[in-house]
């Protein structure tokens, strides 16, 4: 058994790809460097953004992909925007078949299973049924499909009025699945649903059958490695952060509106910034607002709209969210640039690294 212990994802991160590289349990026919089982444990899951030179995550991509799947979705027509490659896990170019939003608010085409678990967790706050499946055997148990649910059971668990999250992964891969993805999507959910109850967040608990590095990954790792920070975006204690405020009492409404904004975001984006803008402060949670505004800035970018960009990003309250995006942020413009010797700026005062891209 692989235990990997610490405060939030960084730290987590670094362990694991450290044992991935140098202790791992299995090197694949595949060229996959395996560990086997891994257990990891979160202490905050709410430091849950990864500021790591030559990760190149993308955290508007991670954002997207998180309100798709609170919001009940299995297109593609949304996500690809954010996630270009989506397309390539699709078996029919248009879903995922396994997507989780669509298995947790719709299972068997009718049964919300968070809710029910709410409804679970009010009667009895010591309860162990907090459950929430998201493989499904008489479909899943095959090898015919490309997209196969990785993440297959979630559990919710209230203890010392503080609300504990269990996933368990038949596998995972430790750059785009783990660090990319899985603990961003299940730690936004589980503090929401801690808001939801009244309660504080507690840990996080991540256990995987297989956690995986792969070839197309083994550059970046060892430069990560090589590069290792010893402070995070977290060590500065006077950077806010955003609550997930999406009421439980209206969410779909709430969640409609924000899709219904979210349209107007095109490539090429010809919709007017400000009138935009507008609506979306209109939206009734903050964090949806902040999500909003972040994902709007990233469309004006990808369209080098940069005037439009600097009008959207510059009232965007900073965050870990936004630092995290300035960070990436530079991996799409010339060095030359106006903008980018702005958001260099914006970085230094925290600290963090400059580094040349890796491509793979």
């Amino acid at each position: 058994m692989n235990i990997i212990s610490g405060k939030n994802i960084t730290d987590v991160f670094y362990q694991g790809l450290d044992l991935a590289i140098n202790k791992w349990d299995f090197y694949t026919k595949d060229n996959i460097f395996e560990l086997t089982p891994a257990l990891i444990r979160v202490e905050s899951p709410k430091e849950r953004c990864l500021v790591i030179p030559y990760r190149n995550n993308n955290i508007i991509q991670t954002i997207a992909e998180t309100l798709w799947v609170l919001g009940g979705r299995n297109d593609l027509e949304y996500l690809s925007k954010y996630l270009p490659r989506a397309s390539s896990f699709s078996d029919d170019g248009e879903t995922w078949r396994g997507a989780y939003g669509k298995r947790l608010k719709g299972w068997f085409g009718g049964v919300n299973q968070i809710n029910d678990v709410m409804k679970v967790l009010r009667t009895d706050e010591y309860s162990a049924r907090g459950v929430m499946i998201l493989f499904d055997p008489s479909e899943d148990i095959n090898l015919k499909y490309k997209d196969v649910p990785c993440n297959n059971w979630i559990q919710l668990s209230i203890r010392d009025n503080k609300l504990n999250m269990y996933v368990t992964v038949r596998a995972n891969d430790l750059i785009w699945g783990f660090s990319g993805i899985n603990f961003f999507e299940w730690t936004v959910l589980q503090e929401m649903v801690a808001n939801w109850l009244g309660l504080e967040v507690g840990e996080y608990y991540h256990f995987a059958g297989f956690l995986q590095l792969y070839k197309r990954h083994y550059e970046r790792a060892n430069k990560m490695l090589e590069h290792r920070l010893e402070n995070d975006v977290y060590s500065f204690s006077y950077i806010p952060h955003v609550n997930i405020d999406i009421r439980e009492i209206n969410f779909d409404l709430q969640m409609n509106q924000f899709f219904n904004i979210e349209k107007k975001f095109t490539y090429p984006y010809t919709a007017n910034s400000l009138d935009i803008l507008r609506e979306i402060e209109g939206l009734e949670s903050r964090f949806l607002i902040h999500c909003a505004k972040l994902m709007l800035s990233f469309i004006l970018l990808k369209n080098k709209q940069f005037d439009e960009f600097m009008d959207v990003f510059s009232c965007i309250e900073e965050d870990h969210y936004k630092i995290c995006a300035m960070y990436n942020y530079l991996r799409y413009l010339d060095e030359d640039c106006e903008l980018y010797n702005i958001l260099v700026e914006g970085i230094k005062k925290y600290n963090l690294p400059l580094y040349k891209k890796v491509t793979n």
